[in-house]
Parts: C-alpha cells; sequence; structure tokens
C-alpha cells in the first residue's frame, strides 16, 4: 500500500509552512512536478486547507472528499488565486471497507458553465501516475489532521475578529506600553482575556496585574469546541493566531502592531512574548488569511 500524510512545509511560493500533502514520503506537488515539469506544478496547495474564499467551492471539496461514492476532488490548488477557477488538480476517489484508492489524478481543463459544480467535468488525466492505495486508518488520521488544521484557523479567525473590533472601538491611551492576553479555562471553554498597562517588566509576570486599560470587549471565549485542545496546544494556537495577524496585516496597523511588548499564557502560568514581525514584502499564500478577514468584514 501506498503511504499518505499531511505534514507541515514552507512550499515553494509560500513563506511559512503549511499543511502538505504527502504520498510516499514526498509532497504531492513535487511528485507532479517531477514527472510533468512543463505544467508549473510545483508549489500547488491542498484545497483541504481553510484558505478558499468561497463558501460554495469548500463545501463543494469536503462533500465531495467525504462522500462513500466515487467521486472526482478537486485536491491541489494554486496558491496565488485561491479558489476552483486556477490550475486544479483533481483525484479520482473510491472508498472500500479497508481501504482508500486514488484511481487516477490529472489537471482540471475548465468547464466554468456551472461553477463550482462542474469542476472536474473536464480532466487531462495523467498516465505516468499509477493508482494509489491508502490504508483507511491512516486515511482518516490524514483527514483528521486537516480538519484539526480548520479549527485552529477558525479560533484565529475569531482572535482577529476581536483585535479589529477592539481597535476599531475602542480610544487605547498612547501610555499604554505592553498588552497581556491571558488565557483562562473554563468548565465549558477556554477564554482570552486582554488588559494594557503603562509599563512592562520582563522578570515579573505580574506586571499585568496593574490594569490601565481594560476594552469593554474584555473577554474572548474560544468556543466550546476549544476544550480539545491541552494547555500547551491552545497557548500555542492564540500565540500564532495573533502573530499572523500581525505579519499579515500591514496596513491599517492596529495596537498590537504598536504595542511595544505582547505577551500571552494561561492564567498563573509563564507569560510568553509575541513576536510582532511585520512582513512588509509580498504576502505569501498564507496571508489569504488576512483576505478572509476582509471578505467577513464586507
Amino acid at each position: 500500500m501506498n503511504r499518505i500524510q499531511a505534514k507541515y512545509e514552507k512550499s515553494t511560493y509560500s513563506n511559512t509552512p503549511h499543511l502538505t500533502i504527502f504520498v510516499d514520503g514526498n509532497a504531492l506537488d513535487k511528485i507532479l512536478h517531477e514527472l510533468y515539469p512543463d505544467k508549473n506544478l510545483i508549489g500547488l496547495v491542498p484545497t483541504l486547507l481553510d484558505w478558499l474564499e468561497d463558501s460554495k467551492e469548500r463545501k463543494l471539496v469536503w462533500d465531495r472528499f467525504e462522500s462513500k461514492q466515487k467521486q472526482v476532488v478537486p485536491i491541489l490548488m494554486c496558491p496565488d488565486d485561491i479558489d476552483l477557477w486556477c490550475t486544479i488538480i483533481n483525484v479520482e476517489i473510491e472508498k472500500t471497507e479497508r481501504s482508500v484508492k486514488w484511481l487516477r489524478i490529472g489537471i482540471d481543463t475548465g468547464n466554468f458553465d456551472n461553477m463550482p459544480d462542474s469542476i472536474g467535468t473536464n480532466v487531462e488525466w495523467f498516465d505516468k501516475i499509477k493508482p494509489m492505495v491508502f490504508d483507511k486508518v491512516e486515511y482518516e488520521k490524514f483527514v483528521s489532521d486537516f480538519k484539526i488544521e480548520i479549527d485552529k484557523d477558525e479560533i484565529k479567525q475569531t482572535i482577529s475578529f476581536w483585535i479589529n473590533r477592539i481597535d476599531i472601538k475602542e480610544q487605547i491611551p498612547k501610555s499604554i506600553k505592553a498588552f497581556n492576553f491571558r488565557i483562562i479555562e473554563t468548565e465549558n471553554d477556554y477564554q482570552i482575556y486582554l488588559v494594557g498597562t503603562n509599563y512592562y517588566d520582563s522578570q515579573n509576570d505580574d506586571w499585568p496585574c496593574e490594569e490601565d486599560f481594560t476594552p469593554k470587549e474584555k473577554y474572548l471565549s474560544l468556543g466550546k469546541d476549544s476544550k480539545k485542545w491541552n494547555w500547551d496546544e491552545i497557548q500555542l494556537i492564540v500565540r500564532t493566531g495573533i502573530e499572523e495577524f500581525i505579519e499579515t496585516r500591514i496596513s491599517p496597523l492596529t495596537f498590537v502592531h504598536k504595542a511595544d511588548y505582547l505577551t500571552t499564557g494561561l492564567d498563573d502560568g509563564e507569560l510568553k512574548r509575541i513576536e510582532q514581525k511585520v512582513q512588509k514584502e509580498k504576502l505569501d499564500s498564507k496571508a489569504n488569511f488576512w483576505s478572509k478577514l476582509k471578505r467577513m468584514w464586507s
């Protein structure tokens, strides 16, 4: 049988690692590129990521991917357009009781009369790629990894909306130098509460106790599903979510960009610094996270 995994990798056109489809130890886009170098398939990213902007396209991908019937599923897409209208790699999937078969892989040749339903209608199937057969248990683990990644992105998106609301609605004093995003665990969820202070002490984690600024929307619930993660995992999700917001939103700058210090940590736990790195070059495909925010606000 073949092996399939979801692994983090920095693909050709991204500046940050993201989940990538690996088959027999190699990234799928690289496998295709080696066999068909003239088709510019290197750097294509999984459609299973939460990067598709169109909700109908996202639903179509997952409906087909999880169907028990034989389906032609868009599996890789262009990292620039992040939709089903540009370069799309399709896979014909058949599921049995103990295995999942990828019967054929090919490039979509376009039938835009009834998008996105028409995706996969016209496909140039690659004759250099043999059918692949995966163990069903391993395949389900592969699928689960992508679903978990989507859940993480939803929490990060919730945090980003919250930061944006605070930035728009609040008049934050210029004297505020540091903000702490404290994480607390309740019976039903994890929550974040935000405080700002006029000073910061790297040697004493009690500095946020002097609450010189608190927004009206001080608390943010991360949802009941957030309890699936342990303390270390949720802290990492919160920290990376804020860092990604800072890095990808370069205009207009918010209070998290302007602050001298940002930290996060569990209640009564050690505080961790949040990096305030702004990507001023051309935003990579992960910056599509910011375009999703703009789409949601519109």
